[in-house]
């Protein structure tokens, strides 16, 4: 089984292009890719290669097609309505009372959680394009995680959900608002209750706490983490780096304009002085 490095268990094969010991203490029963050799792990069949990126991702393109599309080939609750043009892969999981729109296509290894609404031309669970470089070529990762939707969701049409790298998913939790033409990357995890204005990209790997509103057109870079509530990002703002404190964020470069007390409620508004 290939897999991401945190997520690495017995019998996986990972990779690691850095020379930091710590990043992979955790590693144990597995093989390693890696530029060189460490000392100190157990049991860890390490493999010395000029790029262990690059080879990952040839690894990936062994892995046997597990995205498919039968008829009726995955699991429906009750009370659902699901629009005959709609394309479901074999394997997913749709909760109960669960809405899916015109010309929606939802692949393998997805989950979709009670009374969520996915609204027309939405892709969930698509294939992203992360690249090594053999000599003047592109060697794609073929990703081949998926796609898990909580309870009371609302994907506004348009928009396209990236599934996860290797053994992770794409994560939107419970009660997040995403309105239409959002891009969302792999392995990206979206805290409950969080609202989305339309036509954001989020690049993969963000992390995204609970009950925070991203405004429109807004880009988030891939590996960037919002680990607190009550955030408001807006509209047109790119965000580079982590942000660790509640508050009003704009801008580009971002900066912070104003905090917020109490309870996130609404849109709010604001200034720039």
């Amino acid at each position: 089984m290939l897999s991401i490095l945190k997520n690495a268990e017995k019998g996986s094969i990972t990779y690691y292009v850095g020379d930091n010991p710590s990043h992979i203490l955790h590693l144990s029963d597995c093989t390693l890719y890696c530029k060189k050799e460490f000392d100190g792990l157990y049991n860890v069949n390490q493999i010395v290669v000029d790029n262990p990126q690059l080879e990952f991702y040839k690894l990936s393109h062994t892995i046997p097609n597990e995205y498919t599309f039968h008829i009726r080939d995955y699991q429906i609750g009750y009370g659902c309505n699901i629009d005959t043009t709609s394309v479901i892969g074999g394997g997913v999981v749709i909760g109960n009372n669960v809405t899916i729109g015109p010309n929606v296509v939802i692949y393998s290894k997805t989950k979709i959680g009670d009374g969520t609404r996915i609204d027309a031309n939405c892709t969930i669970g698509s294939e992203g394009m992360m690249w090594a470089w053999d000599g003047d070529t592109k060697v794609f990762l073929k990703q081949l995680g998926g796609v898990d939707i909580g309870n009371g969701c609302i994907i506004g049409s348009n928009s396209v959900i990236v599934r996860g790298s290797a053994n992770e998913n794409t994560i939107i939790e419970d009660g997040v608002n995403m309105a239409p033409g959002c891009c969302i990357g792999h392995g990206t995890h979206i805290g409950e209750n969080t609202h989305l204005a339309n036509n954001i990209t989020i690049g993969g790997s963000v992390y995204i706490h609970s009950s925070n509103f991203i405004g429109c057109a807004a880009v988030i870079n891939p590996t960037v983490k919002i680990t607190t509530s009550n955030v408001v990002v807006g509209g047109g703002s790119l965000v580079r780096k982590d942000i660790t404190h509640d508050g009003v964020y704009v801008g580009n470069p971002l900066k912070l304009i104003k905090s917020i007390e109490g309870k996130l409620k609404g849109i709010p508004t604001w200034k720039i002085q």
